[in-house]
């Protein structure tokens, strides 16, 4: 056996051996509950009993665990961890777990206020905020919320360049040099960009993040005007831009990469048991999870998802993922013919059809056949 393999297995037999020999309460309704946690000693143990396992006794990462992980568990006590973990985030992964990662949904066995109790030992025992540095602040913003559209070096250099239309802004052109000034770029992060793939961030990042992100591009990757680093704007930001034209259709006749051709059948098995949670049944976003998640999910029913998601580009979101938003990198845990047959069950049922997952599977177009896997 390789010998990953093994650290990963032993990994996962002493986390589950650990959870079983702790004790649990029993609820009314007759399922399993941990013991309630109300004194900041209870939540201290309730830490040690489900979490200290992979993220360590000092919130650090640094358990048995952490080699047997891949990802390796969160590690509280970083700068990143203080800028990216919100409270309702927290909540949120310890609820639903977090896919993609060893970190599993704790709602079965910990109640609301269990679960509250724990986000906010977690933020007041491990988590300590790094200081007034606005650009590393930015820096990690960038990482986490623009490079997987403008690339790590903001050149536009990514998956998603081929994908989108309009492309990506390469900040490092001339172009951007001469067009995007500083009040431009804040009020492009915060409302986005009509008619091309920039979201709003204004929900989800307040007016000194945007200002500390929108700085770091301007310095790393522009060479622009000096800024105010960290210093939010004494007004208030400027009002949305106006529509732009939609994107242009991509050619919905692409093929799969590599020669692959995606099993109708075996993907919405996979669908309806992974991805209906924030997609929705019907690939209308509205999945059970989906009121807990921002940005929402994707509905693939939509005008814009219908004219640009063919299968190459659904392909590339499922393998590497969305950042800044819940959408994992399915190739952690999914091969290349399994990652293309659940794009073809979206392609098919939501982007060509009606939606509503119907039992009945479609023919695939001319892309080879159906359920023929990768030439070896």
């Amino acid at each position: 056996m390789h010998k990953y393999m093994r650290h990963a297995l032993c990994g996962a037999a002493w986390i589950g051996l650990l959870w079983l020999m702790a004790p649990v309460a029993w609820a009314s309704d007759g399922a399993p509950r941990a013991a309630a946690a109300t004194a900041p000693d209870d939540v201290a143990q309730l830490y040690r009993r489900h979490c200290a396992a992979c993220h360590g006794d000092r919130g650090d990462g640094r358990s048995r665990a952490q080699f047997g992980l891949n990802p390796p568990p969160r590690d509280f006590t970083s700068p990143e961890a203080w800028y990216e973990l919100s409270h309702e985030r927290m909540l949120t992964s310890i609820k639903y777990g977090r896919p993609g990662t060893a970190m599993v949904a704790w709602e079965k066995q910990l109640s609301d206020a269990e679960i509250e109790a724990l986000a906010g030992y977690i933020r007041q025992a491990f988590m300590r905020d790094p200081g007034d540095d606005s650009l590393h602040r930015g820096k990690q913003l960038y990482k986490r919320q623009c490079s997987a559209c403008h690339g790590d070096r903001g050149n536009g250099a990514s998956w998603a360049k081929n994908s989108l239309n309009p492309s990506p802004r390469d900040f490092t052109a001339p172009e951007s040099r001469a067009e995007l000034t500083r009040e431009r770029m804040l009020t492009s992060v915060t409302h986005g960009r009509p008619g091309t793939a920039m979201m709003p961030f204004q929900g989800r990042l307040s007016e000194v993040e945007i200002t500390a992100v929108v700085d770091y591009i301007r310095a790393e990757f522009m060479s622009g005007e000096p800024t105010a680093a960290g210093t939010p704007s004494a007004h208030a930001l400027p009002p949305p831009v106006t529509a732009e034209a939609p994107p242009e259709p991509a050619d919905m006749t692409l093929a799969f990469p590599h020669g692959l051709t995606g099993d109708y059948k075996r993907g919405r098995t996979f669908y309806m048991k992974n991805c209906y949670t924030c997609h929705g049944r019907r690939g209308d976003g509205r999945g059970p999870r989906a009121s807990f998640i921002k940005p929402p999910p994707r509905n693939f029913l939509g005008e814009r998802s219908r004219q640009t998601l063919n299968r190459p580009a659904l392909y590339r979101a499922i393998f590497n993922g969305i950042n800044g938003t819940v959408m994992p990198a399915w190739s952690r845990v999914l091969d290349e013919q399994q990652i293309a047959d659940v794009a073809e069950f979206v392609f098919q049922e939501f982007i060509q059809g009606g939606g509503g997952a119907g039992s009945a599977p479609r023919q695939a177009p001319d892309s080879g056949g159906e359920g023929k896997k990768k030439a070896l």
